[in-house]
């Protein structure tokens, strides 16, 4: 059974050149009245949930608008908020360098002989990684409904400005 796939990724090929998709989707974040926030940064765009309605695990869409001959491809990525994105790398980071000191420990232990009970511990940091992925493939169902939000409306827009073949 394959994993599930993080931090998600589309692409969708625009009739319209570069600057022409960039200007059409600067109108998701520019229009008052249209549901969703964000930045926007040359040709990389961000699009998140308002505020009202943002929870723990609402996810962050980031587009990069390319140039491809005479038309452009727009290249979206959804990750979480990057403060929980970074305390999970934080973490992660954390439990690799325990795992290595607990192996160290208890090699040192076999070799004087002693009983190594540092080993005991490493199954404990391996439980808790795998809980965290799980947590994060959980955040990633929950934000689900609000990451097909911000897929349909960056699909609707370019649709919507795409010039008839």
């Amino acid at each position: 059974m394959p994993l599930a796939k993080m931090r998600p990724t589309f692409e969708f090929p625009s009739k319209l050149t570069q600057d022409q998709t960039v200007e059409q989707l600067r109108t998701l974040i520019d229009k008052d009245h249209h549901p969703d926030d964000g930045r926007i940064a040359g040709t990389h765009l961000m699009l998140v949930i308002p505020p009202t309605a943002r929870h723990f695990w609402s996810p962050w869409l980031h587009i990069e608008v390319h140039e491809e001959d005479q038309h452009a491809s727009v290249h979206g990525r959804f990750s979480p908020n990057p403060s929980i994105w970074t305390g999970y790398m934080l973490a992660y980071s954390a439990i690799l360098v325990l795992l290595f000191f607990a192996g160290i420990f208890g090699v040192a232990q076999l070799m004087m002989n002693n009983t190594p009970w540092a080993f005991a511990i490493i199954p404990i940091f391996l439980i808790i990684a795998a809980a965290m992925y799980w947590s994060s493939l959980v955040g990633q169902r929950l934000a689900n409904d609000q990451m097909h939000e911000l897929h349909d409306a960056v699909q609707a827009k370019l649709k919507e400005t795409s010039p008839s073949d």
